[in-house]
């Protein structure tokens, strides 16, 4: 059994590949929340209550139609959220949910997984990322979130390794943003805040061999550190 101050996410790392465009911070808590009740269930339709997924994202606003709309909003984003594979012959799109249905009445959302990628959530393999959901949530920027989850995909090994295009790409970043901006808007709020949960946090900076652009960025650090923020959860995960 799960603990309830320490419940978990696991998701296949493909999912870090995808990034999560238009995705607000409150948005992000959500859908993730939704992704830790929803691994090794299957294709089961999930059923959440509000208060459940408002207590397991930390949710603040008290208004019902308010989380109606977030979660609508939600939905709405996570249809974008496509799956590309690509054979010698073909190449498929799907997208990651299939099913999406909110109850006003009794206050509950259900969710299902597209079956042609229920690998990606419910971790069919090894290779998945595990974090504390109450870490997560207690992050407040998107780029930030999302580069606590590419962090921890690494954190066997203590260093990520990556262009800056694709860099850009998966935190989303405008494409108006020159090397200055992704520094002091992305890069510097970011690392000061995971210094809380990485343990010697660094990052270098890696140019081109021909001109002086950025082409890709390092990250490493010697550990993940166990002093993260909790928040007391009831035991939603085993309970129906």
């Amino acid at each position: 059994m799960e603990k309830k101050d320490n419940l978990a996410v696991k998701y296949q790392n493909e999912l870090n590949l995808i990034p999560l465009k238009n995705f607000n911070a409150k948005e992000m808590d959500l859908f993730f929340s939704l992704c830790a009740k929803m691994k090794n269930r299957g294709l089961d339709t999930i059923r959440f209550s509000f208060e459940e997924l408002k207590e397991l994202s930390d949710y603040k606003i008290t208004s019902i139609s308010s989380f109606i709309g977030d979660l609508e909003r939600l939905y709405k984003n996570m249809l974008n959220l496509s799956y590309r594979e690509e054979s010698e012959n073909k190449i498929k799109y799907f997208v990651l949910f299939n099913g999406f249905e909110i109850d006003k009445d009794q206050q509950y959302v259900e969710v299902s997984v597209n079956p042609n990628l229920e690998r990606i959530i419910n971790g069919l393999t090894t290779e998945f990322s595990r974090f504390e959901l109450s870490a997560f949530t207690a992050i407040r920027s998107t780029y930030t979130k999302t580069l606590f989850r590419l962090l921890m995909q690494f954190h066997k090994t203590g260093i990520y390794i990556v262009k800056i295009d694709k860099f850009k790409k998966l935190l989303d970043i405008p494409k108006s943003y020159r090397m200055s901006n992704i520094d002091q808007t992305i890069l510097k709020p970011s690392l000061k805040e995971l210094q809380h949960y990485f343990n010697d946090l660094e990052l270098t900076k890696i140019k081109a061999k021909k001109g002086n652009k950025i082409e890709r960025l390092e990250f490493t650090f010697s550990g993940v550190k166990n002093n993260k923020p909790s928040i007391t959860l009831h035991d939603w995960v085993n309970g129906e």
